[in-house]
């Protein structure tokens, strides 16, 4: 089933746009808040955000940025200047507002995961250490080491995957976020040999095919948990 446009309204009775994909067939299925990088919803994330679908989630992916700058941009100063005018305790409570709005879903179980992509990765780190997220999962995540306490209850499934020549998310960083979770048993935190940042995002410049397809393949089965 193809994605749509949609458009979500806020605690306060604002407005703004996002996209949504679900699976063929009429059954409750998990759903998945997907978090975007930095680009936006661009043609790319729609992309990803389908193949979610097809493996059997509700997807919705906010317009995150709807309040600095809307819309997907391939301008680096433009995605860099939202996300440094970003206002993080906003983004806390739009994001708990959509994990109400897709569990109310006619088309979700109940049970929401929370998926970032770069910027993403410190939103699914807060959701599911504070929001109620019953899984959470995040390719190249920044900011994740900000939002390490409190940590994630332990029936909280967390998948983080990073590359380990990311200057974005350096090593240090990751094993901080690794020591973190040396006692969380349901927690895999991976550091990928050969690939930096956005190996997860197939046209953006240091994609890696492989890694791509293990770590996604880690998240799903996370995710299909919830199932």
């Amino acid at each position: 089933m193809p994605g749509r446009d949609i458009t979500y309204t806020t605690r306060d009775g604002e407005n703004f746009t996002g996209y949504m994909a679900e699976p063929e067939g009429g059954g409750k299925v998990p759903g998945i808040v997907l978090i975007t990088a930095i680009f936006g919803i661009d043609d790319e994330m729609k992309e990803l955000t389908d193949a979610w679908a097809e493996d059997g989630f509700i997807v919705s992916v906010p317009d995150i940025f709807w309040r600095v700058m809307p819309g997907p941009t391939a301008d680096m100063d433009k995605a860099f200047a939202r996300y440094e005018a970003f206002d993080a305790e906003q983004g806390y409570k739009d994001v708990e507002d959509l994990m109400g709005d897709l569990r109310a879903h006619p088309r979700c179980n109940g049970r929401i995961g929370v998926l970032g992509f770069c910027f993403g990765g410190r939103y699914a780190q807060y959701a599911a250490a504070l929001l109620g997220a019953d899984a959470a999962g995040a390719f190249h995540g920044t900011l994740i080491d900000r939002e390490l306490s409190p940590m994630p209850p332990a029936d909280c499934r967390v998948s983080f995957h990073f590359g380990a020549e990311d200057p974005v998310v350096p090593m240090d960083v990751v094993d901080q976020i690794g020591a973190a979770y040396a006692n969380h048993s349901n927690a895999q935190i991976v550091a990928h040999e050969g690939c930096g940042h956005n190996f997860s995002m197939p046209y953006k410049d240091g994609y890696h095919a492989g890694v791509a397809a293990t770590s996604r393949q880690a998240v799903l089965e996370t995710f299909n948990t919830m199932k």
